[in-house]
């Protein structure tokens, strides 16, 4: 895939993700999906879907299972890597722990995200506040850094902040506990509540006491979409969208829950059908990059 522009990617793979990658590869364009977790597992934990016309008394992972073997059939390009950041340009980059990727058109079906954010989180994003050692680590080189983590790639993060940093604070927000660490990575129990500081972080507050910091590294299963994307217009907490599911952002477009109620799995189906027609549509307005 080296070098590869993408026509259409779509960041998630539930029903709204799903729907925009069949009828993208049905209409011949180059589609890749990111889901760096399993297909919609809110969906697949579901007793019973009685209302997707068609498939009645069917399972959540039944109906799940049906819809990936369906997409799957025609071969669009499934990564299973977290998106952390997404830039604009005459083409999107794509931003990964394990690399970029490049598309002509990006379609968000990234759902809800449920995280409450700290206090201070928001105010101290790019000022303090990461969510990617690997892209943000070497400019805390011999400072003092806390890693809190709802998964355990956060050890990772945390061994590779240790090859860096003085001094990493790691707290673990998962049961399992942490693996062994590096001597200067510091295992805390306490649990985190706000980040504060000036210009620039200096202090994480926990629920035991005040830990001083140059960095504060959040690793969660899924970030706020907004944070994904700078200069994403929100409306009441969902992405603000047009009939046509475009947003504030040419070439971007957005279907499912992330764009607001009903949370349902038909309403997903369609707008994720209508946002990827809305992007052809879009990519017939602009020349095809040439490939590198």
């Amino acid at each position: 895939m080296a070098g590869q522009v993408f026509d259409i990617v779509i960041v998630g793979g539930g029903p709204a993700g799903l729907s925009a990658a069949l009828t993208g590869r049905i209409r011949n364009k180059t589609v890749a999906i990111f889901e760096h977790m399993e297909f919609s597992p809110k969906l697949q934990k579901a007793h019973l879907v009685d209302n997707y016309p068609g498939l009645p008394q069917v399972t959540g992972k039944g109906l799940m299972q049906q819809m990936v073997a369906h997409c799957q059939a025609h071969e669009p390009t499934i990564i299973k890597e977290k998106v952390l950041n997404i830039f604009p340009g005459e083409v999107f980059t794509l931003l990964t722990p394990g690399g970029t990727y490049e598309a002509r058109s990006v379609i968000l079906a990234t759902g809800v995200v449920s995280t409450l954010l700290f206090d201070g989180e928001k105010d101290f994003l790019g000022r303090g506040v990461s969510y990617c050692a690997t892209c943000d680590g070497m400019f805390y080189k011999d400072k003092n850094v806390a890693v809190i983590s709802y998964t355990t790639e956060g050890e990772h993060e945390a061994a590779y902040l240790g090859e860096l940093c003085r001094k990493v604070y790691y707290l673990p927000q998962y049961k399992k506990q942490a693996a062994p660490m590096r001597d200067n990575v510091q295992v805390l129990t306490a649990k985190p509540c706000a980040i504060r500081g000036d210009s620039q972080v200096e202090k994480l507050v926990t629920d035991e006491a005040e830990v001083k910091v140059d960095g504060v590294f959040i690793i969660r299963q899924s970030d706020p979409v907004e944070n994904v994307l700078a200069g994403l217009e929100l409306e009441s907490e969902v992405i603000k969208i047009k009939r046509n599911m475009s947003t504030n952002i040419p070439g971007v477009f957005a279907a499912g829950d992330c764009t607001g109620k009903p949370w349902q799995i038909a309403k997903a189906v369609g707008e994720g059908l209508v946002a990827v027609l809305s992007a052809i549509e879009y990519l017939e307005t602009k020349p095809k990059p040439v490939e590198k």
